[in-house]
C-alpha cells in the first residue's frame, strides 16, 4: 500500500488584512476607555442677587397747631387818673361781648377795659359807661408762633366821640415789639365802641385794655 503525502497548503497572511484587524482592535478599546471615563458634571454657578437699595425718608414733621386759649378774660383793676379833680368818679367799664372773643387763629383774648373820662376843663360829676361796639382780637405772629413767645401788652386807648379810636398808645409793653405792634394796629384798624356819655352828654374816655397772646399747653 502506497501512501501519498497531503500537499502542504503554504500560509500567506497579508498585510493588509492585519492592519485592519489592528485598526479595529485599537479602535474599539479606545471606545471601551471612553465608555470608562465617568463624564465630569458642568459646574453651575448660582446667579448672584441684586442688592436693592431704598432711601428711607423721615417723615416730615407734624404742623404747628395753635388755638386760642379758652381761659375766661382777666378783669383788671379799675385805673385812676392822677390828674382828674380831687371829686371821685365812678369808673366806666366795658363789658366784653362773648361772640367776639371766638377766633379760628391763635388769638388774643381783648378783657375788659377799665375806662376813665379824658381830663376836661369841665369834669362830669356823672359816671359813664363805654361799651364795645366791634372788637374783633388780633391775629398771633407767625414769628411769634415759631418762636413759642407769649406775652401781654396793655394798651391806652383814647375813644371820640363817634366811637373811633383816637389814639393807641403801649401803657406796658409785652417785652416782643410784634405783639406790640398787632394789638396796637388792630385796635386802630378795626375796633370800634359805643361813645361814652356823662349826663346824656357824648364825651371822649380813655379806656386801658390788656391784649394777651397765649399759645395752648
Amino acid at each position: 500500500m502506497v501512501r501519498t503525502p497531503s500537499p502542504v497548503v503554504p500560509l500567506h497572511i497579508e498585510a493588509s488584512r492585519v492592519l485592519g484587524w489592528s485598526t479595529a482592535i485599537a479602535v474599539h478599546a479606545l471606545a471601551l476607555m471612553l465608555l470608562l471615563i465617568p463624564a465630569a458634571q458642568p459646574l453651575i454657578t448660582a446667579p448672584r442677587e441684586r442688592m436693592r437699595v431704598s432711601w428711607v425718608l423721615p417723615p416730615p414733621p407734624p404742623p404747628i397747631r395753635v388755638h386760642a386759649d379758652p381761659a375766661p378774660p382777666k378783669v383788671p383793676r379799675a385805673a385812676v387818673n392822677t390828674q382828674r379833680p380831687p371829686t371821685p368818679l365812678p369808673t366806666l367799664t366795658a363789658p366784653v361781648d362773648d361772640a367776639l372773643a371766638v377766633s379760628p387763629l391763635p388769638a388774643t383774648e381783648a378783657s375788659p377795659p377799665s375806662l376813665a373820662p379824658a381830663p376836661a376843663a369841665a369834669a362830669p360829676t356823672q359816671g359813664a359807661q363805654l361799651q364795645y361796639r366791634s372788637a374783633p382780637p388780633p391775629p398771633y405772629p407767625i414769628t411769634a408762633i415759631r418762636l413759642g413767645q407769649q406775652g401781654t401788652v396793655v394798651l391806652r386807648i383814647r375813644v371820640g366821640t363817634d366811637g373811633n379810636p383816637l389814639a393807641v398808645d403801649i401803657e406796658k409793653s409785652s417785652g416782643s415789639r410784634v405783639f406790640d405792634q398787632a394789638a396796637r394796629q388792630q385796635v386802630m384798624r378795626h375796633w370800634r365802641f359805643v361813645p361814652a356819655t356823662v349826663n346824656g352828654q357824648v364825651v371822649e374816655a380813655d379806656g386801658l385794655v390788656p391784649v394777651e397772646f397765649t399759645l395752648p399747653r
